[in-house]
This record gives structure tokens, C-alpha cells and sequence, in this order.
């Protein structure tokens, strides 16, 4: 985007245009993943609580499951109060970089540059916090809020380097909510009622996203100051909030135990 950019004097229709490409490749690999894995959930075993409702696909149970009959547990309602509380406090991409090309900071065509070494430290990021995740349990978690609270304290500046400073910590926040946070979903609920889980979990993220949103983006007209102190003080919240969360961690299997269940 950013080459498109400066080839073509900002002109952002053109730029947007090539993210086609990744757009159809992605669509491309979710239907080769459904022909080559069509029942994913053959990949496990079922919780013992779960035990008494064996694992069906909708066709064979004649139409869709009863998830919704079946009450989620209170580490997830928990799990997904810290989620939204995090994300109320989240800064945005889109209000950095108004920041940075409004205070004349960065030039246009440089925002997409800084915004893709932003998503490096967002694939770093999500390896090393699932690495983590898997050596130390939920204490991971308490990473999104602190990185959360430090991106305005920085991204927020009037000098170039912190500016930049803050949006690869914004890329590494991003990081952990893209992988270790949907994760957790998957040791929080069984296979039986995880499909449910994941589409309520996504529910409260967006709405949360959205309020977040649209809340830093009314206290920065107001006063950066009144921003940051908001973003810290939900993010502090957030930080108590996961100290409730109680995660059970499901049994590892090696990639010939999957392959058995598959087969």
C-alpha cells in the first residue's frame, strides 16, 4: 500500500485495490481447510464434563446443536468481562494515525510503512505470547492491558520517536489479541459448546472494539490528557479483572495423535 501510495500521488482507491490479492488468497485457503478438515472437532477428546453429550456434527444430529441451552461457564462470563473492559481502552490505528499525520509528524505515504512494521511486532508478538501462554497459564493475559495503557502514553506524543515507539507497541497489544486472547476460548469452554462460546466471545469483542473506539476518539478531541488518564485507569481495571479468571488447561497431544484421530 505504501508503494501504491507514493506511485500514485495518495491516491488511496488503487492502494486498497491490491489488498484483493491477500483477500482471495485467504478465502482460497479457508475452503482448501474445509475440504481437507471438514469435522475439526474429530481432533479432540471432550471434556469429562462434556462426556454425556458426545461430539455431532449439525447433519447428523438432524439440525443445529442446543449450545444454546447449555450455560456457558463462569470463568468464560468472566473471561469475556475482561476482554471488553481491556477494549474499551484501546487505542485505535486509525486515531494514531490521524495523530501523526494531523501534528505533521509522518507523511501519508509513511503511515502504511509504520503500520506494517507495526504488524511484524504483531506476528512476533503472538509467538512469543503463545509460547508464554503455554509455559505460565493466563498470567499472560496480564500483558494486553499494561501494553494497552503504555501505547497513548506514547503513540500520543508530539515527537516522532515515541510516536513510532507506541505504534509497535500498538502491533505487539494487536498480537495478543489476534492469537493468545481467541486461544484461551479453547481451554475455557469444551468442543461441545465451543462454537458457541467463540461467537459470543466475538460479539462482546466488536462491541467493545466499537465503544472503545468511539470513546478515545471523543476524548482526544477533548484533551489528550483526559485520554491517556481514561485508556490507564480501564486498563488498570482490566489488569484486576483477570486476576478472576480461572483457566483449565486441556491435555497437549502430538501431531501423530491427531493425525490418529483424523485417520
Amino acid at each position: 500500500m505504501a508503494a501504491v501510495l507514493a506511485a500514485t500521488d495518495n491516491n488511496y482507491r488503487p492502494a486498497l485495490g491490491v489488498l484483493a490479492a491477500p483477500g482471495v488468497a485467504t478465502l482460497a485457503l479457508l475452503v482448501w481447510l474445509r475440504l481437507r478438515v471438514p469435522e475439526p472437532a474429530r481432533y479432540e477428546t471432550p471434556a469429562a464434563d462434556e462426556l454425556d453429550e458426545p461430539i455431532a456434527s449439525p447433519a447428523s444430529t438432524g439440525g443445529p446443536r442446543r449450545a444454546w441451552a447449555i450455560a456457558l461457564p463462569r470463568a468464560f462470563w468472566l473471561y469475556v468481562g475482561f476482554t471488553a473492559t481491556t477494549m474499551l481502552g484501546f487505542t485505535t490505528f486509525g486515531l494514531l494515525s490521524f495523530h501523526m499525520v494531523t501534528r505533521g509528524l509522518l507523511p501519508v505515504a509513511a503511515v502504511p510503512v509504520l503500520y506494517a512494521a507495526a504488524m511484524v511486532a504483531d506476528a512476533a508478538a503472538a509467538l512469543v505470547s503463545g509460547w508464554v501462554y503455554d509455559m505460565i497459564g493466563a498470567k499472560t493475559l496480564a500483558a494486553l492491558p499494561i501494553l494497552s495503557a503504555l501505547v497513548p502514553l506514547l503513540a500520543f506524543s508530539d515527537h516522532v520517536g515515541p510516536v513510532i515507539a507506541g505504534a509497535l507497541l500498538w502491533g505487539a497489544a494487536v498480537g495478543l489479541q489476534e492469537s493468545t486472547l481467541r486461544a484461551v476460548i479453547a481451554d475455557l469452554v469444551g468442543p461441545a459448546r465451543r462454537a458457541t462460546a467463540y461467537g459470543v466471545f466475538a460479539a462482546g469483542l466488536g462491541v467493545a472494539t466499537a465503544v472503545g473506539g468511539g470513546l478515545t476518539g471523543l476524548l482526544y478531541d477533548i484533551s489528550i490528557t483526559t485520554l491517556v488518564i481514561t485508556v490507564v485507569a480501564i486498563q488498570i481495571m482490566a489488569l484486576a479483572t483477570v486476576v478472576a479468571v480461572r483457566i483449565r488447561r486441556g491435555p497437549n497431544r502430538t501431531a501423530s495423535e491427531y493425525e490418529d484421530r483424523i485417520t
